[in-house]
């Protein structure tokens, strides 16, 4: 008996570590698994299970097109067949490796004062930022037809419907910062260099929305930045601060690359936890990172723009911006259309409501 002791111990160490082995061999093929898989492309928080309670369920843009995962007549690629097309709860064929991502940012909890539709083509490895302007007239029965209305009135997934609505566009993820983290990852980064091309002096009534800017190129840290994205004193009004959004962000963008550290990526998640709404998963995210972001030459693969409009007027004594079907609709196919095919006039619902 002592001698099949002696020798079963270190056999059974021997079996333990074997063990060891396979589970961190099986973890790291996990790992690399969950970081490599690319995010679902018919993923969709608009989808027709999302209805506006300001709008009738006849109305034309009271949910958007389907494109639930579980819907009917849905597939894409398997693990079989990965090469397979992905189609929508539509029928329509999807391009390959292609995402679109809605970007609003909020002061108030309320109304989004930035709202960016942004298209990610993976495949090709360029992005496409378009802005849409915050008095975008849209079809509800509220008194408040302002896209920039939709969040603080029906949620995040309203929002992305909304703009769907207007573009013909199914958006894959939504991302709702609120300022303070704006200001909070600004800082963490150490503050975005930038040149502001005029003075931006403007004095509130509450003393902490004032803005003091003087022209010049400067290291701007959370709260001049914020001040920055928020000027509107021009000419040129909302226009203009899109414009200067657009502008701002890539800059931003382009020092985040430039200044991101590991060490950091707690700090990210926390303010991420505390001020961002978001429906992307932390895989996502990082899978972002790696295939898209990451390397991503920004001067010749990143485009801005602002999505057309016909024209401004006002109903009922408010302002509008409003687009043209025709207008949108061949700027979306040029930078926005997820689609193989082209997205027609009759993919889109836009209102005219004018005194």
């Amino acid at each position: 008996m002592g001698k099949h002791e002696a020798v079963a111990e270190p056999r059974k160490k021997h079996t333990w570590l074997w063990i060891l082995l396979a589970v961190l061999v099986a973890a790291g093929c996990y790992a690399g698994w969950f970081f490599t898989k690319a995010p679902n492309q018919q993923k969709n928080p608009g989808n027709s299970t999302v209805v506006d309670p300001d709008k009738n369920p006849s109305d034309p843009g009271a949910s958007s097109p389907g494109t639930d995962p579980s819907a009917p007549g849905q597939s894409g690629p398997s693990e079989e067949d990965p090469d397979a097309p992905v189609v929508d709860g539509n029928g329509r064929q999807l391009k390959k490796g292609y995402y679109t991502i809605l970007l609003a940012g909020t002061t108030d909890d309320y109304n989004t004062d930035t709202l960016m539709l942004c298209s990610v083509d993976s495949v090709n490895k360029k992005v496409n930022i378009v802005s849409i302007n915050r008095d975008t007239q849209i079809d509800v029965k509220s008194n408040n037809k302002k896209i920039n209305a939709a969040y603080g009135r029906a949620g995040e997934e309203a929002m992305c419907a909304d703009v769907t609505e207007i573009t013909g566009v199914p958006v894959n993820f939504y991302v709702v910062v609120n300022m303070k983290s704006f200001k909070e990852i600004v800082d963490l980064i150490g503050g975005v260099q930038y040149d502001v091309p005029i003075n931006m002096v403007h004095y509130d009534p509450d003393p902490k929305f004032d803005i003091n800017l003087k022209a010049g190129d400067q290291l701007l840290d959370g709260n001049k930045a914020l001040q920055f994205v928020r000027y509107r004193s021009t000419s040129e009004n909302d226009f203009g601060r899109v414009n200067r959004q657009k502008d701002f962000l890539i800059a931003a963008m382009k020092q985040v690359m430039a200044k991101f550290s590991v060490t950091q990526i707690k700090d990210y998640i926390d303010i991420i936890n505390q001020n961002v709404k978001t429906n992307m998963t932390v895989q996502e995210m990082v899978w972002f990172y790696l295939n898209v972001v990451n390397g991503l030459n920004f001067d010749e693969n990143v485009h801005s723009d602002t999505l057309p409009y016909a024209s401004t007027g006002y109903y009922n004594n408010v302002a509008y911006v409003y687009l043209d079907p025709k207008q949108v609709v061949e700027f979306v196919n040029e930078y926005l259309n997820p689609y193989v095919e082209d997205i027609t006039e009759s993919d889109v619902h836009i209102p005219h409501y004018k005194d």
